[in-house]
């Protein structure tokens, strides 16, 4: 029996081997068997990966492993956070941000080299970049670490000078701005965020809430927030009374029976907060100093009534001794905490719109609607809270056993101190990943990592459900989930890095009729991870704008192993290709370079790719691999456009055709396909074969191309001879492996299928 079943579109993604029998499935004709470094596309075809563009090293010279998180107050002022190890640095417009340049009078030829800036005010161990220098410019567009500092000279520590061409005049060199944060390396991934205009909030159970402000693109700060009034524990049921020495001022809080403990008054600003009502009128302190379980020191920040006993009182929620709340967002303008170690079911709203106040009452004891909130989550079992997000049916909550939403218990009011509810929904539990809104929906990862769910409010039901997008392609997050993004446009897609490196992406997109596109691909990034040539790691990922505003782009720490050591790059992807684009403007490299100037055959700026082999793109054109020396590579023609980087392979290979036989189903009859044909739009090289091994290039030039010229990019169908084996698979396999663009609209193979297997 002889078919051609096309295949035009492939929105069903990567399907799990579990499912390669499912021919029935209404997606299957729509899946593929493998997609590494493609993206299925939301229209329907795929298309290649665009390559990275190498930023800077990490802190410490790229020796530290550092997670990104966006900082977005418009599309214009858009900024890229780095935290690594006690240390935070900040990127924007595609940049690390610099410290003000300070002018160099001269760079000696020594090992190392010893620069000359007069006043440079700089520290041994800083790292900084040197750039516009004359003479030596060698040392242009680098970072490097500061050493053996006098008043007026540093040396360029571990760089020997000696054989670079001699300092003529100028140069500037700047520090790389860098704040000192609390937060070490092993808790990097547990930090949970959310922003407020020019404030981003940051928590921890290790650590006190931190806000990081931003009040110009090189002045930021890292500071421990000082609640105003609260939150608090529940008011004191017993007979132990506290009496202040004082109502103002600094004061000694006495208690009749223990109540402080030693870490009551410990923290790097202040200690707990104590809140004492005397009559109708409530007075708050803050815990400065511990004397004993029944005596501390206590500073009063709104007056005690009296400086008399009371057994009305409260002590504050957070603190050394409690620890800290692990979640933070915003919701119905209010600031939420939750997860605190001590109360993990347990959230606190602010007081409306005054996000640092959780004064559950006015100072007569009154609640008003602006009040602060707090809520236990009540269950037969303890569910800590992992994540907060909000959603416009109310405060949805991630734990460790399930899936919550806070609203007004009184539906049509506003969510307020006495009018607030918390139902579970969903029974599945999560990890402690910040979860991400892609369009109406949240999409948060299962407590055990492997299963990226959805959850979507449906009308008709008036319920939320929370279907499982990994269901067809299970095994993509066998190691487990350890970050997702979304980025919106061009492209719905939820970006995720894996716990052992590797990065998958799924196609993400809910039509209003219910349907979903949820398509995986996988991507593998170009270079080695370590001297065995493993592949290269992702550590890190996050989206953010694009310096023009016009995209959302996707940011990398990349782990790689390069000149005998360990190092970690910050980078992000390029731009989808498309057709605005020329054929000189294709990036499919990674880690890349890209060089705009006067034709020339010396390109340079290639110090991270020392000693390693790079693809070259020049002008269109593909030019032979070289490798990298003195950070610079010497082209056989000049070009005055070069794309250079880390090559990588795109593969895709087909599912099994179900194209049917003459007694039903082809799957047990063996087949072989004999022709077959793709439709390409701006394509450049590519291969095809029955397998991985036994790849055959296609041939796009045409007698009306010159000889010396790149062939233009292939637009059309392309059919030809295909010597697919007689077997059960008829597998259908394709490759691009040089930096060149490639989008597949459809395949379709001629094949016959034998009626008796």
């Amino acid at each position: 029996m002889k078919a051609s079943p096309a295949q035009t579109k492939f929105t069903g993604g990567i399907f799990s081997r579990l499912l390669f029998g499912r021919v029935d499935s209404e997606r299957y004709p729509t899946g593929v068997a493998d997609l590494v470094n493609y993206i299925v596309l939301i229209q329907g075809p795929v298309t290649r990966r665009p390559g990275s563009l190498y930023v800077a090293p990490t802190y410490g010279a790229g020796s530290v492993t550092a997670r990104l998180k966006r900082f977005i107050f418009s599309t214009t002022q858009a900024y890229l956070l780095e935290f690594s190890n006690l240390k935070l640095r900040f990127y924007r417009n595609n940049a690390a941000i610099l410290e003000a340049n300070v002018a160099i009078t001269g760079i000696t030829q020594a090992n190392p080299g010893v620069v000359t800036a007069v006043a440079h005010g700089f520290s041994n161990g800083d790292e900084v970049e040197i750039a516009a220098v004359t003479g030596m410019t060698q040392v242009n567009g680098r970072r490097f670490t500061v050493a053996g500092v006098t008043a007026n000279t540093f040396q360029l520590s571990g760089v020997n000078t000696t054989a670079y061409t001699a300092y003529a005049a100028g140069g500037t060199v700047a520090r790389v701005y860098t704040l000192t944060t609390p937060y070490v390396t092993a808790d990097l991934f547990n930090l949970m965020f959310t922003q407020s205009a020019d404030v981003l909030y940051v928590t921890h159970n290790n650590y006190e809430p931190r806000k990081i402000t931003r009040t110009a693109h090189t002045v930021w700060s890292v500071n421990i927030i000082l609640f105003l009034d609260g939150p608090y524990l529940t008011a004191n049921s017993t007979t132990t009374t506290i009496t202040p020495s004082a109502t103002t001022g600094v004061v000694t809080l006495t208690a009749s029976a223990p109540v402080f403990t030693s870490t009551d008054a410990q923290g790097p600003n202040a200690g707990r907060f104590v809140r004492i009502k005397h009559s109708s009128t409530w007075g708050y302190a803050v815990i400065t100093n511990f004397a004993s379980s029944t005596s501390v020191t206590a500073s009063v920040i709104n007056a005690f009534g009296a400086a008399t006993a009371s057994a009305n009182w409260r002590l504050g929620l957070n603190s050394l001794t409690t620890g800290y709340p692990s979640a933070v967002t915003f919701s119905g303008d209010r600031l939420f905490f939750g997860g605190t170690t001590s109360y993990p079911q347990r959230f606190d709203g602010s007081k409306l719109g005054d996000y640092e106040n959780f004064a559950p009452t006015d100072t007569a004891g009154v609640v008003t609607t602006d009040s602060a909130v707090s809520f236990t989550t009540n269950s037969n079992d303890v569910q800590a809270i992992l994540w907060m997000t909000d959603n416009d049916k109310g405060l949805l909550i991630g734990t460790t056993s399930g899936e919550w939403i806070a609203r007004p218990s009184v539906l049509g009011e506003v969510l307020s101190a006495t009018n607030i509810d918390a139902k579970q929904f969903t029974f599945y539990g999560s990890a402690p990943i910040e979860p991400v809104k892609a369009g109406e929906s949240v999409l948060f990862v299962q407590k055990q990592r492997r299963k990226l769910r959805e959850i979507t409010f449906v009308q008709q039901t008036d319920k939320f459900t929370s279907p499982d997008l990994t269901r067809v392609a299970e095994h993509i997050s066998q190691s487990g989930f350890k970050q997702i993004a979304y980025t919106q446009e061009p492209q719905g897609i939820v970006w995720a890095t894996l716990v052992n490196g590797a990065m998958a992406a799924c196609t993400f997109e809910r039509d209003l009729d219910g349907s979903v596109i949820a398509a995986w691909h996988s991507h593998a990034i170009g270079g080695y991870g370590d001297a065995s040539n493993g592949p290269a790691l992702v550590e890190s990922m996050e989206i953010a704008p694009s310096a023009d505003g016009l995209r959302d782009d996707v940011w990398m720490v990349v782990k790689r192993y390069i000149g005998g050591q360990t190092v970690r790059y910050v980078e992000y992807l390029d731009k989808l290709f498309d057709e605005e684009d020329s054929q000189s403007d294709m990036h499919f490299v990674d880690s890349g370079v890209v060089y705009n100037g006067t034709p020339a055959t010396v390109l340079s700026g290639l110090w991270h790719l020392e000693g390693q082999s790079v693809a070259i793109l020049g002008d269109g054109a593909i030019f032979p691999a070289q490798t990298v020396t003195n950070g610079q590579i010497t082209m056989t023609s000049a070009v005055s456009q070069a794309h250079l980087g880390f090559a990588y392979n795109s593969d895709g290979q087909r599912l099994r055709d179900e194209a049917g036989a003459a007694d039903g189903t082809a799957l047990g009859k063996t087949r072989r396909t004999n022709r077959l044909a793709f439709l390409f739009d701006r394509v450049g090289q590519f291969k095809i074969g029955p397998d991985f091994s036994t790849l055959t290039p296609l041939y796009f030039r045409t007698p009306a191309v010159p000889m010396g010229d790149p062939p233009p990019l292939f637009t059309g169908i392309h059919s030809e001879p295909f010597d697919g084996p007689y077997d059960f698979d008829g597998s259908i396999c394709w490759r691009q492996d040089t930096p060149t663009s490639g989008t597949i609209l459809a395949i379709a193979p001629q094949l016959t299928t034998q009626d008796r297997g």
